[in-house]
């Protein structure tokens, strides 16, 4: 059971908005927007919100569901503090993603909810649960001397608020947001809207996710999926070209020895830019390379989900020195059928491919991208074994070309049902699978601007 938290101080900046779902660039703002046009403060981030009364703001305690992390509150959580919430009250309980041990991880919660209260000073907490973090949260919420505890309670797409009502409870479900799916509704800016303005008392002023004036600050921890074990190894991060994923300098920009927890941070980070994130071990040659969205805003819950080199995701990977092997994720659920995203693969001249493929259908957030061992060199955009009868995951046959020195790039890029016009891309290096596991980590909010 590990807690994180957004705990150094944040100068979040923001857009106002004039509607609850969405931000408008030609809003008036304090800094003087009009809709003549942003001024030069609504491009680069304005000046946060006050920060909310302490009797308002409650420490807020989220719990996720199955195969989750604290990933499913990290955009929300910018959100909450862009608004005024003080940054260091939000609390993230991370437990093992992939058991079934609901009265187990109700004593966690107990002793997270209890350590929360004692070093806020509070009587009360503000909880929110996920998918199965509502079944975690329903049986805590059973026992009155726990139920005391909660002064609002945000069931997110999983069991109904508790019967008899213990507490004042919401229970935002797909149903409310059309087109969302599971996933999404505890990462959008709709569900945020409708979470805010329950715990606060009124709706929110701002929605979107924009930059900050101040540098980005993040930490986290590195986690074996889906235990959310902590993973020992040497992070180190590196600045690299946005156009190739190439690193830029002979050194990284920062190193860290993580121990059993897997945590790291605080780390500062160039707004915007982008950045290589490498866990390597003695124990094993292969390094993971993980390549993620670029950070707008400082976040304390980064989750570099990763696996022991003998992991069973890695068993099931065909590795090989002729191509590269990619696992991409996104906090929102890739869809191929109605509204469908798009997500094209191609490595350096290559023509691009697009690997939402049908079966991947609307409930996958990782997919799993690599040369098959039954059609070695070729592309067939068939489904992999394995992968997609696991949880939340789904598996394409498709041949990246590597290099030995990874001197080649792979560009991902997608781009976001609803968002078309906004597309995201990310360019790494072709790392050969046999010593590389390489993983793509897309935002799963609009990004302007995005390389």
């Amino acid at each position: 059971m590990t807690v994180s938290r957004l705990r150094r101080p944040l100068v979040l900046l923001f857009a106002a908005a004039l509607a609850l779902t969405a931000c408008s660039s030609d809003a008036a703002d304090d800094g003087g927007g009009s809709a003549a046009g942003p001024t030069e403060a609504e491009v680069q981030g304005t000046d946060p919100l006050p920060t909310l009364p302490d009797d308002v703001a409650l420490p807020i305690v989220f719990v996720h569901g199955f195969a989750g992390s604290a990933q499913q509150i990290e955009s929300n959580a910018m959100r909450f503090v862009a608004n005024g919430y003080p940054e260091d009250r939000i609390v993230a309980y991370d437990h093992d993603g992939a058991g079934l041990d609901i009265p187990g991880y109700t004593a966690g919660l107990t002793e997270v909810v209890d350590d929360t209260l004692a070093e806020f000073g509070t009587e009360q907490v503000y909880l929110i649960g996920h998918s199965r973090g509502t079944s975690v949260s329903n049986l805590f919420l059973s026992d009155p001397a726990q139920a005391a505890k909660v002064a609002k309670y945000v069931a997110i797409d999983g069991r109904p608020c508790p019967e008899p009502s213990v507490v004042p409870c919401i229970a935002p479900v797909q149903a409310q947001f059309p087109g969302q799916t599971h996933v999404e509704v505890a990462t959008s800016k709709e569900s945020f809207a409708a979470q805010y303005e329950f715990l606060v008392g009124e709706a929110p002023e701002v929605v979107d996710i924009v930059p900050q004036r101040d540098p980005v600050e993040i930490s986290g921890r590195a986690v074996n999926f889906p235990a959310n074990t902590g993973r020992e190894a040497t992070l180190d991060i590196w600045a690299i070209d946005a156009d190739t994923g190439a690193r830029t300098g002979d050194e990284p920009h920062a190193s860290f020895e993580l121990g059993p927890d897997g945590d790291f941070g605080p780390v500062e980070l160039e707004n915007g830019a982008h950045y290589e994130y490498a866990l390597s071990s003695d124990a094993s040659p292969v390094v993971h390379h993980l390549y993620l969205q670029p950070y707008v805003r400082s976040s304390a819950f980064v989750r570099l989900l990763s696996s022991e080199p003998d992991g069973t995701i890695r068993q099931n990977t065909n590795v090989g020195d002729e191509h590269t092997a990619l696992v991409i994720t996104r906090m929102r659920e890739w869809h191929s059928e109605g509204d469908a995203d798009v997500l094209e693969l191609s490595v350096d001249d290559g023509e691009p491919v697009d690997v939402i493929t049908d079966f991947v259908g609307n409930g996958a957030i990782g997919l799993h991208v690599h040369d098959d061992v039954a059609t070695p060199g070729e592309t067939t955009l068939a489904k992999l074994p394995f992968f997609g009868e696991q949880p939340f995951q789904s598996g394409i046959d498709v041949y990246l070309p590597a290099s030995p020195d990874a001197e080649g790039t792979v560009t991902a890029r997608n781009l976001p049902r609803g968002d078309a016009d906004r597309p995201q891309t990310l360019n790494v290096p072709n790392w050969p699978s046999s010593g590389h596991t390489v993983s793509l980590v897309f935002a799963d909010w609009a990004v302007d601007g995005a390389a």
